[in-house]
C-alpha cells in the first residue's frame, strides 16, 4: 500500500533529514561531495526568507524529499552568505582539508548569485530538488515540481530557470523536460562538467507546471 504523501513548507526539524536524503540521492555530485554539514546550511538558508520557496514532501515517518529555490536569486544568496557564513565556513573547511581539489569550486559556490540567463533578470531560480532513493519513481518528484512552480507563480514569478549536469544525469534531465523545462543554453565549468540551463514559463491555469 502506498504511503500518503503530504506537501508542506520547510521546517527546521526537516533540515538534517533532507541533507542526508540529498547526499544519498546525488552521490558523486558537487553539493553532495561537500558533505551533510554543508547541505544542512544550504537547506537551513531557505527558512525564514520571504523570497524562498521550499516545499517538502513527507510521510508519517518524516521528510522524503524537497524542492527549494527563490524568486529573487541574487539578493537571496547575498543574504544567505551573510546569515550563514559561519556555518558554511565550518563545513567548507573540513571539506577543503579532506579534498583540496574542491577549493576552487568552494570559492565559486560562496560567490554564487544564481547566474540568471541573460534577458531573464526577474526569473525565479529552482535551486535544488531531492527525493529519497526509497521513493524514487513514485511520483514524489512530480508533486514537488508542480508545487514549487505553483508557489513561485503565487509569489509573482512568470519565468523560472535551473541548472543541472548534462552528463550521467539522465533521470533528472528527463524529469525536468517532462515538466515543461526547456534547455536555454549549455556550458562547461572550469572543472570540465557539462551543464544544461533550463527555463520555464509559469502558468496560473496549470498549477505552475507545464
Amino acid at each position: 500500500m502506498t504511503e500518503p504523501v503530504e506537501l508542506t513548507q520547510l521546517r527546521e526539524e526537516d533540515v538534517a533529514a533532507l541533507a542526508a536524503i540529498h547526499r544519498r540521492a546525488f552521490s558523486g555530485f558537487f553539493l553532495a561531495e561537500l558533505g551533510e554539514g554543508f547541505l544542512r546550511e544550504f537547506y537551513r538558508g531557505f527558512l525564514h526568507d520571504d523570497t524562498a520557496i521550499a516545499v517538502v514532501a513527507r510521510t508519517a515517518d518524516g521528510p522524503i524529499g524537497a524542492a527549494v529555490g527563490t524568486v529573487a536569486p541574487q539578493s537571496f544568496y547575498s543574504r544567505l552568505l551573510k546569515r550563514r557564513w559561519h556555518g558554511f565556513a565550518r563545513a567548507a573547511t573540513g571539506t577543503a582539508l579532506r579534498h583540496p581539489r574542491t577549493i576552487p569550486r568552494l570559492a565559486r559556490a560562496v560567490l554564487y548569485r544564481g547566474d540568471a540567463p541573460e534577458g531573464l533578470p526577474d526569473a525565479a531560480l529552482f535551486a535544488s530538488m531531492c527525493v529519497d532513493t526509497s521513493h524514487a519513481g513514485g511520483g514524489v518528484g512530480a508533486q514537488l515540481s508542480q508545487a514549487w512552480s505553483a508557489r513561485a507563480r503565487a509569489l509573482g514569478a512568470h519565468r523560472a530557470y535551473l541548472t543541472t549536469d548534462a552528463d550521467d544525469n539522465d533521470a533528472v534531465n528527463r524529469h525536468h523536460q517532462r515538466h515543461g523545462w526547456i534547455i536555454e543554453s549549455s556550458y562547461t565549468t572550469p572543472e570540465g562538467r557539462r551543464m544544461h540551463r533550463y527555463v520555464k514559463t509559469l502558468h496560473d491555469d496549470q498549477g505552475g507546471s507545464r
